[in-house]
């Protein structure tokens, strides 16, 4: 096609155009906008897909999986990701997802917040030895 519309517009002569066309080039530039636009949309699909799975990380996903498979997260983007949380939290950025509410957002009183639902209960401690319940014995 680039031969026919340089010859008939007498750009190259039919000799000319045997002469170059072997040293000719194209190159195409790269599309900003569509890559854009297409990482964007890869980008909130996985979002969505987050968003979706995330009841279930822990109890039929782990957290590994889940950046691996589905942010698509290399082991170098795990690092550096984590680092720059952990620096983001020292800095104030963000807040210690240990000292938030997940469910309201809210801050947790200091101390962790046990302080306002109390002690965890915890069962008593078995010794082995010999009870009496409903005048039966056993062994414990």
């Amino acid at each position: 096609m680039l031969k026919t519309q340089l010859i008939l517009k007498n750009i190259v002569s039919v000799d000319d155009w045997e002469k170059i066309s072997d040293h000719i080039q194209y190159d195409f530039l790269y599309d900003n906008q569509f890559a854009e636009l297409k990482e964007s949309e890869m980008m909130n699909e996985r979002l969505g897909i987050l968003a979706t799975i995330e009841p279930y990380i822990g109890k039929y996903y782990s957290s590994q999986w889940v950046r691996k498979k589905v942010l698509r997260q290399t082991d170098a983007d795990i690092i550096e990701m984590d680092e720059q949380i952990q620096q983001e939290i020292q800095d104030g950025i963000i807040p210690d997802p240990n000292a938030v509410d997940p469910v309201t957002g809210e801050p947790l009183p200091a101390g962790g917040g046990t302080g306002m639902l109390g002690d965890v209960p915890m069962e008593p401690e078995i010794s082995g030895e010999i009870t009496q319940a409903d005048g039966k014995t056993a062994e414990i």
